[in-house]
C-alpha cells in the first residue's frame, strides 16, 4: 500500500489562482512530481472553528470565496473536487474513539485555503477530499492531537496537508509605514521555525509563541500556524523537508515543509 508524506503549505494570497508565481509554480510542480493519493485530508486556516471539531462530509461542496477586494474574475473560478463521505465518517469514528465530539457537515464547502493550492497541485479537481476544523482557541496542544488522530490515514495512500502561513500578518503587508526591521523579523522567525523542524524540538515548537523570536509579529493570531501543529501531528517526523520557500512583499513567507 502506498504511503504518502504530509505537508505543510503556505497558501499565500488568493491571486495565485490566476497569477504565476514563484509559489505557484512550486505547487504545480509539487502535483506532479507526488504520487497521486487516493483521497486529501486538509487543516486550512480557514477553518477555524470554536465549536467542537467539524467534517466536512458532503460529495458535491461548492467552492467558498471567502475573500474581499479582489479582481472579479478570482470570484468566479471553481473547484469542483468531490467530498468523500465514507472518509468523513471514518475520521469521525478516530475522534470519537478519542472522546470527541465531531460534527459531520455536509454542507460546507472547500475555502480558500483548501482550493488555492489544490487547484494548482492538482487542475483536474478528481481527487476526493475532506476537512477537519482548527481550533485557535485551544492552543497547540488539542490541534496537535487533532493531527495525531489522523495520521494513521498516510499509510492507505490519503495525503494529509496543513493549509496556513509560515508567517502572516496582513495588516503589515498593507501597513503605509513599514515596521522597522520587519524583514529581519520575518526571517528570524522563519529561520526559528526551520531550526525547530530540522532539530525535531516539538516542545518548541507548540510553544511557539512564547519561544519563538517575534512570535506575535509573525503571527498577530495563531490560525494560520496551526495547521502546521496539525500536520506535525499527523508525522512522526522521521523525514523533514523543507521544498519551497520565499518571502512575497517583505513579510509574507510562503514555506512549504514535507513530512514523513
Amino acid at each position: 500500500m502506498t504511503q504518502q508524506p504530509t505537508l505543510f503549505i503556505s497558501h499565500g494570497s488568493p491571486m495565485m489562482a490566476s497569477e504565476a508565481s514563484d509559489t505557484s509554480v512550486f505547487l504545480s510542480q509539487l502535483g506532479e512530481e507526488l504520487t497521486p493519493p487516493k483521497a486529501i485530508v486538509v487543516f486550512s486556516a480557514h477553518f477555524d472553528l470554536s465549536t467542537d471539531i467539524v467534517i466536512t462530509s458532503g460529495q458535491h461542496p461548492e467552492t467558498i470565496h471567502d475573500f474581499y477586494g479582489f479582481p472579479k474574475a478570482l470570484y468566479s473560478i471553481q473547484y469542483k473536487a468531490p467530498g468523500a463521505p465514507l472518509l468523513a465518517q471514518e475520521i469521525a469514528s478516530y475522534f470519537k474513539k478519542a472522546g470527541l465530539n465531531p460534527t459531520l457537515d455536509s454542507t460546507q464547502g472547500w475555502d480558500h485555503g483548501v482550493w488555492i493550492p489544490l487547484k494548482l497541485m492538482y487542475p483536474k479537481a478528481n481527487i476526493p477530499i475532506v476537512q477537519i476544523s482548527i481550533n485557535s482557541r485551544l492552543g497547540t496542544q488539542q490541534n496537535y492531537l487533532y493531527g495525531q488522530l489522523v495520521a494513521a490515514l498516510k499509510h492507505d495512500n490519503i495525503l494529509i496537508i496543513g493549509s496556513g502561513g509560515i508567517s502572516h500578518n496582513l495588516k503589515e503587508v498593507f501597513n503605509r509605514k513599514p515596521t522597522e526591521n520587519r524583514v529581519a523579523m520575518v526571517t528570524s522567525f522563519t529561520d526559528w521555525v526551520h531550526e525547530k523542524l530540522i532539530n525535531k524540538d516539538l516542545d518548541a515548537l507548540l510553544n511557539y509563541e512564547e519561544e519563538a523570536p517575534f512570535a506575535r509579529f509573525n503571527h498577530p493570531t495563531p490560525e494560520h500556524f496551526l495547521p502546521l501543529i496539525a500536520a506535525l501531528g499527523s508525522s512522526d517526523l522521521s523525514k523533514v523537508e523543507r521544498l519551497h520557500s520565499t518571502v512575497e512583499r517583505e513579510v509574507l513567507a510562503l514555506d512549504t515543509y514535507l513530512f514523513a
